[in-house]
């Protein structure tokens, strides 16, 4: 996991159920609403990278995930005047209580940044809590700023069982080859599924489950790279994807699965896992097989119900040697 996601993921490690680390904030009665939510206010525009609502009290925490130990005074400034109605109207948020909404503000970073985070907040005169997260720890600094909500499942900290999980496993801003790995991977699986065709939308929603909460903008930057990632991919394997491109009829272009090594002699598939674990040690450039792209296929499909990162390696050893 790239270390700028670590404090995205391990807050929403709490408050998504299902995960071996507790559900602390989700136990709270917190939810997420939005992810990387545009909002407008007095002091200015943010975009709110985790916005968590309370449903009980109308109550909202806008998170601000920094990947390094500074911040910036003017964004710091437009979340502390950032009234709550302008949160929820743009993530449009339900509200079913008659309450009116609260907002707070929290800034998540890795513990290592945490004291250099604090004092940025305090030079500037911004009280706001921080959320220091490690591998098997989350401490939140300067909780007398938070709201009674958000303190006191947080008071004394979480120990995680695990490290943070990968809940958001790239974004706009990841190498391409940390995109593409993933994209390969729900790719394979769809092939191995004998699925005919699917949207840009669609793949999108598969490699980024949480695609719905985010807000238009960064839909449209996670399409944008899961499309990148494709055209690579089918222009390596032409025998087994395709693309159509948007038509007058059809605004979204369709990716097609053209072939699976499913329908191959189930002798051919050993042959090749054969073949490649023989390989497994060769140097990064040696002599194509006759059919590489078969070969790479075929070493995912037999791989895909692993961590995706097994399923990386050996494509990309593959990949390399091409």
């Amino acid at each position: 996991m790239e270390a700028r996601l670590r404090p995205v993921n391990a807050l929403l490690g709490l408050v998504m159920a299902g995960d071996i680390n507790p559900p602390t904030l989700a136990q709270a009665g917190f939810r997420v609403v939005g992810l990387e939510v545009p909002a407008v206010g007095p002091a200015g525009k943010v975009v709110i990278d985790v916005l968590l609502f309370h449903e009980a009290t109308n109550h909202l925490v806008q998170c601000e995930a920094k990947s390094g130990a500074n911040i910036e005074e003017s964004q710091a400034r437009a979340y502390a005047a950032m009234p709550a109605a302008n949160a929820v109207q743009a993530a449009y948020v339900s509200l079913r209580h008659r309450a009116t909404p609260t907002i707070e503000t929290l800034y998540l970073c890795l513990e290592e940044h945490a004291e250099r985070i604090r004092l940025g907040l305090k030079t500037v005169g911004i009280p706001f809590p921080v959320f220091g997260v490690s591998d098997r720890r989350i401490a939140l600094h300067d909780g007398e700023y938070a709201s009674e909500r958000l303190h006191d499942p947080l008071a004394d900290g979480v120990t995680l069982n695990a490290p943070p999980p990968r809940v958001i496993a790239f974004d706009p801003e990841s190498p391409p080859e940390e995109v593409e790995r993933h994209v390969r991977a729900a790719m394979v699986a769809e092939l191995a599924k004998r699925t005919a065709h699917i949207s840009w939308t669609g793949l999108t929603e598969r490699v980024a489950p949480h695609y719905g909460l985010y807000g238009h903008a960064a839909q449209n930057k996670l399409k944008s790279v899961v499309k990148a990632a494709v055209a690579t991919i089918v222009e390596a394997s032409p025998d087994r994807f395709s693309f159509d491109p948007p038509s007058g009829s059809r605004r979204e272009g369709l990716i097609r699965f053209l072939r699976t090594p499913e329908d191959h002699d189930p002798r051919g598939r050993t042959q090749a896992y054969q073949a490649l674990s023989r390989t497994g040690q060769a140097p990064r450039r040696r002599r194509a097989p006759a059919n590489p792209d078969q070969m790479d296929l075929l070493s995912e499909l037999s791989t895909m119900d692993n961590d995706v990162e097994d399923i990386d390696s050996m494509a990309e050893e593959e990949g390399g040697q091409s």
